[in-house]
């Protein structure tokens, strides 16, 4: 019944998305699921886990070393989830961070900006292991197969376009949200950045006034 459930929806979101990339991107999804353990669901879990590692490195680098006591309070005020969305055929991995100030739009390029190098320095955290040190969409690929693919699995043979589709299928969002008093005070709404990995910091897509998906 499960697989049939499966069926059903790659077969709709077939008709929804149209297109190559997406094409390959269901194959992706199709391949994890079909695995004895479900690598989606393995993917998932270590991205998750990579993200948490992510939250204690921001934190830290947005606090003072004098209020280093904050930190642990901080983090608690951070949201961080991992997600795999049907409708988008996309894993989506989203941090929100409070802010109480610096979101009206007078506010437009600074938040934007401070969106984008927050994007970046997780971005940078999560392949920080990987032994390239320029950021390419070939590191974001083998980082994203050793998230998804046990090495007993072989993922070194996986065809070159099914690596590129791996990447595209993972994106990083990255919200502003105003704290609840900052909200109610000015009448202003989150700011988001997101992406894949391998998306140049210049190219990262920002949504101002959007609400929290």
């Amino acid at each position: 019944m499960k697989k049939k459930i499966s069926i059903f929806v790659l077969l709709l979101s077939f008709f929804l998305f149209p297109n190559i990339s997406v094409s390959d991107q269901k194959e992706v999804v199709t391949n994890l699921m079909q695995r004895p353990l479900n690598y989606l669901d393995l993917g998932i879990i270590n991205l998750e886990r990579d993200m948490e590692r992510s939250i204690d490195r921001i934190i830290s680098r947005y606090t003072s070393r004098l209020l280093t006591n904050l930190i642990g309070d901080r983090k608690e005020e951070v949201e961080m989830s991992v997600i795999y969305n049907w409708r988008k055929t996309a894993v989506i991995a989203s941090i929100s961070i409070p802010m109480s100030k610096g979101l009206s739009e007078n506010d437009y390029l600074s938040s934007s900006n401070k969106c984008r190098e927050i994007f970046d320095d997780v971005r940078h955290s999560l392949l920080r292991s990987q032994p390239e040190s320029t950021l390419s969409e070939s590191q974001v690929a083998s980082y994203l197969v050793e998230k998804f693919y046990p090495p007993s699995n072989q993922p070194w043979t996986l065809q070159e376009n099914y690596r590129k589709a791996l990447v595209k299928l993972v994106v990083l969002e990255v919200v502003l949200r105003p704290t609840n008093k900052y909200a109610l005070s000015k009448a202003v709404l989150p700011v988001s950045c997101n992406g894949n990995l391998s998306e140049e910091k210049s190219d990262i897509k920002i949504v101002h006034n959007s609400t929290i998906r």
